[in-house]
C-alpha cells in the first residue's frame, strides 16, 4: 500500500447533463479511507479509489460518484462528484496502525458501530437519490472498497432500494487486505481482535453467495484463498484478481538527482547531512511493525559502512510512539546518512524515486505492494521480502526479494533480515542496477500495470456479472 503522501487533488472535469451522458454507467463508490486532498495523507486504499473515481470519470459513457470518510476534510466546492462522510474521530482501522489512525473498530462499542453504518447508509442513499434527479436515470452499479462494513451497508442499501422500486442497482466488492488480515486475527484467537466481526459479516450474508454481492475483486491472487476461506459459500468463479494499476503521468522518471534536489525535501535539522550524500536509497511505508522499517535501519548500518557516500531517505510516519521508536532506533546505530522526511505528495515521491539507486519495501506479507510499481514506473528497481503481493510480480528483471525471517519479530531476527536486506542493496550499487536494470522497470509497468486497463477490466466484469 501506499504509505507517505500528502497531495492536493486536481478537479476532475464536470460534464454538464446531456443527452449522452443520461445514456452513461453510474457508478457508486464507497470508500473505508480518505483521499490525498486538503493536506491530509492517505493510505493507499483511499489512493487507489480517488484513482478509480478519477479514471471512470474520464472515461466516455462512463460517470462515478463516491463518498469516503475524514475528520479533517470538507465537502469540494468545485466537484459535485465525491462528498465526505464526516466523523467526529479518526478513520476506523481494522488492524495494524494507521498514520492517520490508532482507531480500532474493535474499540467502538454496538451502539457506536450501528450508528455509524445506519448513518453512512442514510447519507449515501440521500446522495444517490439527489445524483439520480439531476442526471434523471439510476445508478446501475455500487462498488464497496474493503469487505467489511462498506459491503455491509451497501447491501443494506441494495435492499432498501430495491424495496423503493429501484431494482436495477448491482453491488462489487473491491478487496483491500486489511479487513481480510483482522479476520484471519480473530479466526487464530488473537487476543487484540476477539472474535466479532467476521461472524457479524457472515451472519450479514452480503457474502453468501450472489443475491447481495454479485462479484468480489481482489488486488492480490493469494487473497482469493483467504476471502473464501472467511467467506467458503461464495462462488469462487465471482472471485477475480485485479491488477492494480499506477498512473504513470505522476510516477515517471523525473531527472531528478541527489545534487540538485534532495536538500528541499529535507528537514532542517537534516540539511547538513546533504554535503556527505551522493547517491540514495528509498523506503516508503507507514511506520507498523509490519513494514520492517527496522529491518532497513539495520541494513542501513551495514551498507552505509561500505559506501561513505551513500544515503537512505526515509518517507513515511506513524503514531508519536513509532516515529519516537524508529528515529531513536537510527541514532542508537549512529546512522550519518539517514534522513526521516515524513508524509511526501506523489510527486515529491517521484523525484525521490528517480534520484534512487534502489527502492526498499521490506513488508511482511503486503496485500499487493503499489509502492514497487511506484518506484519502478519511475526507472528504479526494488528490494522486498519474499512474502505478499510482491511474490507476484517482482522479477530478477525488476529487482530482489529476499528470503523471509521467521523470528522476524525477534531482534536478532529483524537484524538478519536487514543484513539481508544490506547484502542486496550492496549488490545492487556494485552492478549499478539504476543503469541495467531500471529502464526495463519502466517498461515493465507501462505493459502490465495501467490504471486505466484495470478499471476497463472491471467495467466488463460488472456488465458481465450483472448480465447473467
Amino acid at each position: 500500500a501506499l504509505c507517505g503522501c500528502v497531495q492536493t487533488r486536481s478537479t476532475v472535469p464536470i460534464i454538464q447533463c446531456s443527452r449522452s451522458l443520461r445514456r452513461a454507467m453510474l457508478i457508486f463508490q464507497i470508500g473505508t479511507n480518505n483521499w490525498q486532498r486538503q493536506g491530509e495523507f492517505a493510505p493507499g486504499s483511499g489512493i487507489l479509489h480517488a484513482s478509480f473515481h478519477d479514471s471512470m470519470n474520464n472515461m466516455p459513457g462512463v460517470k462515478s460518484y463516491s463518498i469516503y470518510p475524514s475528520k479533517k476534510q470538507t465537502n469540494p466546492e468545485d466537484d459535485p462528484t465525491y462528498r465526505v462522510f464526516k466523523i467526529e474521530h479518526d478513520i476506523p482501522i481494522c488492524e495494524s496502525v494507521s498514520p492517520n489512525s490508532s482507531y480500532r473498530w474493535h474499540s467502538m462499542t454496538e451502539e457506536q458501530y450501528d450508528a455509524y453504518l445506519k448513518r453512512l447508509e442514510n447519507e449515501i442513499c440521500q446522495f444517490m437519490d439527489e445524483v439520480e434527479a439531476k442526471e434523471g436515470k439510476e445508478f446501475d452499479y455500487l462498488i464497496s472498497h474493503h469487505a467489511f462494513t462498506n459491503a455491509m451497508t451497501a447491501a443494506q442499501i441494495v435492499e432498501r432500494r430495491h424495496k423503493e422500486g429501484k431494482t436495477k442497482l448491482k453491488h462489487f466488492n473491491f478487496v483491500h487486505g486489511t479487513a481480510l488480515k483482522m479476520y484471519i486475527k480473530e479466526k487464530e484467537g488473537d487476543p487484540e481482535y476477539p472474535m466479532r466481526f467476521l461472524t457479524k459479516c457472515q451472519g450479514s450474508g452480503v457474502f453468501d453467495g450472489l443475491s447481495k454481492t454479485s462479484g468480489v475483486w481482489v488486488n492480490s491472487e493469494d487473497y482469493i484463498g483467504k476471502f473464501l476461506d472467511c467467506f467458503p459459500s461464495y462462488p469462487k468463479e465471482r472471485c477475480v484478481f485485479s491488477r492494480i494499476g499506477v498512473n504513470q503521468k505522476t510516477f515517471c522518471n523525473k531527472g531528478s538527482t541527489v545534487a540538485a534536489d534532495l536538500a528541499k525535501h529535507l528537514q532542517e535539522e537534516d540539511q547538513p547531512k546533504v554535503a556527505s550524500i551522493k547517491r540514495l536509497v528509498t523506503f516508503v511505508g507507514k511506520f507498523a511493525d509490519w513494514k520492517r522499517l527496522d529491518a532497513v535501519l539495520y541494513a542501513a548500518k551495514e551498507y552505509e559502512a561500505t559506501f561513505p557516500d551513500l544515503g537512505t531517505a526515509i518517507v513515511g510516519t506513524g503514531p508519536p510512539e513509532a516515529i519516537a521508536m524508529y528515529e531513536g532506533l537510527s541514532k542508537s546505530l549512529g546512522l550519518q546518512r539517514t534522513v526521516f522526511l515524513g508524509p511526501k505528495s506523489q510527486d515529491v515521491l517521484a523525484e525521490l524515486f528517480s534520484m534512487s539507486e534502489v527502492g526498499m519495501f521490506p513488508s511482511y506479507k503486503e496485500p499487493f505492494g503499489m509502492v514497487f510499481i511506484e518506484c519502478m514506473a519511475c526507472g528504479t528497481p526494488t528490494i522486498g521480502a519474499k512474502s505478499g503481493g510482491p511474490t507476484e510480480f517482482v522479477k530478477p528483471e525488476q529487482g530482489v526479494l529476499v528470503e523471509e525471517e521467521a523470528d522476524w519479530q525477534t531482534e536478532e531476527g529483524m537484524k538478519r533480515l536487514g543484513g539481508k536486506v544490506a547484502t542486496e542493496v550492496i549488490k545492487a550499487i556494485d552492478e549499478d542496477w539504476k543503469k541495467t536494470k531500471g529502464p526495463g522497470c519502466i517498461d515493465f509497468v507501462t505493459k502490465n500495470f495501467s490504471t486505466v486497463a484495470q478499471v476497463e477490466g472491471m467495467l466488463a466484469n460488472m456488465k458481465e456479472w450483472s448480465a447473467s
